[in-house]
């Protein structure tokens, strides 16, 4: 993402400047006057941080020459004022936030995390009403312009488009609807997806007294009474979503092995038996690799543990670049690894495997002291069994093949 800062300040526009370099791999430029601003491509940025007051500079100024151009914006001052805040939320802009010494730029960094996570991933709306749809359509554009928006008329439609779209990763969802209300809606939701990994905030105008507890009873992470302010809702939506990359962080800390950066094997277990029942219910093959460094015990009692450590994060990489974004690659072990493949039949995964053993036999590592060292991979491969357990198995049973003459593919017929 390309960001412009437009700020008079020059100490506060390079300590936002640097802050926002350190957290995402995104181009800052600065301008610190409309004289500045004048001589650069505003066309060039996705996003602007503005001041509101800088000489000859203002909110007239910034809605005919940035809004009116339709690029984003998010606002800032260090003077709040209500009738003036009211004024800045109607134009199109993304956020309006005061600067103050105590958060210093932590409002600012914590908007561009949400806005940079849901980026890649999109908001589901389910609503019966066209208008009430329509209204939170446009909302949504406004605030998250980055992020793509999916429309449903009821629950039904919603179950449809959460299957044709599964990285959705927000929902918004009525509870009045025909076919399939709200409350059935997230109930399905609930019965595929846990709170963390689908967010659903539930909206209603029933005036019911229970009705707020008892859809968050059965799964809604969060609820709105219609009619409700337009900041109110993003602000929901923020820190919803701030809590995901919260616990998404925590998940990678937990899930990762310290050492190559793979899924460790607690992880592997917990979601590849998900992919696994997908993969029965849509009648779809996947195959299991098990992979063994060979030797790999001479090698480390020959040239050290560090060295050992340096060809474990060398088979690391080959596996994790051999295999598509959606496949799980995985430390099983010491110096053995696991690798699911989804929608993958055995004779592709042999395939596969024979890339990886010819990639791995042409490598090579240079220790401490110099040293070229080459090494090998065995691969074992199945597809077969009733049930994730079983496949692995299997594919154990094929590694042992493979390990009676090591730098070999074996693969269950």
């Amino acid at each position: 993402m390309n960001i412009l800062i437009i700020e008079d300040d020059k100490i506060y526009a390079k300590h936002l400047c640097d802050e926002i370099c350190k957290k995402f791999d995104f181009r800052v430029d600065v301008a610190n006057s409309l004289h500045e601003l004048e001589k650069i491509n505003i066309q060039e940025y996705d996003l602007v941080i503005s001041d509101i007051f800088m000489e000859d500079y203002d909110e007239n100024y910034i809605k005919e020459n940035i809004i009116d151009k339709n690029i984003p914006v998010i606002l800032m001052t260090a003077f709040p004022d209500k009738v003036f805040r009211e004024k800045i939320l109607k134009l199109n802009v993304i956020d309006f936030i005061i600067k103050t010494e105590s958060n210093h730029f932590t409002h600012i960094i914590y908007k561009l995390e949400v806005l940079e996570y849901l980026r890649h991933r999109p908001i589901l709306i389910v609503d019966d009403s066209k208008t009430a749809l329509l209204i939170n359509l446009r909302l949504i554009k406004k605030r998250y312009p980055f992020t793509q928006v999916i429309t449903a008329k009821d629950g039904v439609e919603g179950c449809e488009k959460l299957k044709e779209c599964p990285n959705i990763k927000l929902i918004l969802t009525d509870y009045e609807m025909p076919r399939m209300d709200g409350m059935q809606f997230i109930q399905n939701i609930r019965k595929q997806y846990d709170l963390d990994e689908k967010i659903i905030i539930a909206l209603s105008s029933v005036t019911e007294k229970h009705i707020s507890s008892t859809l968050l009873k059965i799964g809604a992470n969060d609820f709105l009474n219609k009619p409700f302010a337009e900041d109110e809702l993003m602000c929901r939506i923020d820190n919803n979503i701030k809590n995901a990359i919260l616990i998404d962080e925590i998940k990678e800390l937990a899930f990762r092995d310290s050492l190559t950066g793979l899924y460790n094997r607690r992880y592997f277990f917990d979601i590849a038996e998900k992919m696994f029942l997908t993969a029965q219910r849509e009648e779809e093959e996947v195959s299991i690799l098990m992979c063994d460094i060979d030797h790999f015990k001479k090698i480390n009692d020959t040239y050290g543990h560090q060295t050992g450590d340096l060809i474990i994060k060398k088979v690391s990489y080959i596996l994790e670049n051999s295999v598509r974004k959606n496949d799980i690659v995985a430390r099983y072990g010491g110096e053995e690894f696991i690798v699911f493949l989804y929608d993958c039949p055995v004779r592709f995964a042999h395939i596969i495997g024979e890339k990886i053993r010819k990639s791995i036999e042409k490598a090579e590592i240079i220790d401490s002291n110099d040293n070229k060292i080459k090494f090998t991979i065995s691969v074992g491969i199945s597809s077969k069994g009733d049930n994730l357990e079983e496949v692995i198995k299997n594919a154990d049973s094929m590694l042992y093949k493979a390990k009676e003459t090591r730098n070999k593919v074996v693969a269950d017929k």
